[in-house]
């Protein structure tokens, strides 16, 4: 039996490492959101201890400067998440079209995996008839040189 060889062999092995690019690609944009969120946590909890020490501030009394320069921190902050929201749905839509390609790259590598399959089957019916034929020769030929 000849070993068999599958003619798209190098473009299977290509949609492979194009599938596995994309996975990749998918971590890293995961991984980018992630920190993303975790940024946006952090800017939220030093906001509230911002208005928290604000709020302090002014029941104590204290001076216009001060209270100005807290007022000016709390801007800062909440120009700060308002970035950070256009950060994080920036890098959740990057995940979605990462999310998609490796759909599109999955799908294109299990096309060309059913037709290898389609084709090793032929494959092997092919080597079978072959290997029937071979034995209906011999079969025939034994019986001939009995006659």
């Amino acid at each position: 039996m000849a070993a068999y060889k599958f003619k798209l062999q190098k473009l299977l092995d290509y949609k492979i490492k194009i599938e596995e690019d994309k996975k990749n690609k998918l971590g890293s944009a995961l991984k980018r959101l992630e920190n993303e969120k975790r940024r946006m946590i952090k800017l939220k909890k030093e906001f509230n201890e911002m208005e928290d020490l604000y709020r302090q501030k002014t029941s104590q009394g204290m001076s216009v400067n001060e209270l100005k320069i807290l007022a000016n921190y709390i801007d800062y902050y909440k120009r700060g998440i308002k970035e950070q929201k256009v950060r994080i749905k920036m890098a959740e839509e990057y995940v979605t079209v990462c999310r998609e390609e490796l759909i599109n790259a999955t799908r294109e590598k299990e096309m060309i995996e059913k037709l290898r399959e389609k084709d090793y089957s032929k494959y092997l019916y092919e080597e079978q008839k072959k290997e029937e034929k071979l034995i209906d020769d011999l079969v025939s030929f034994k019986g001939s040189n009995k006659s």
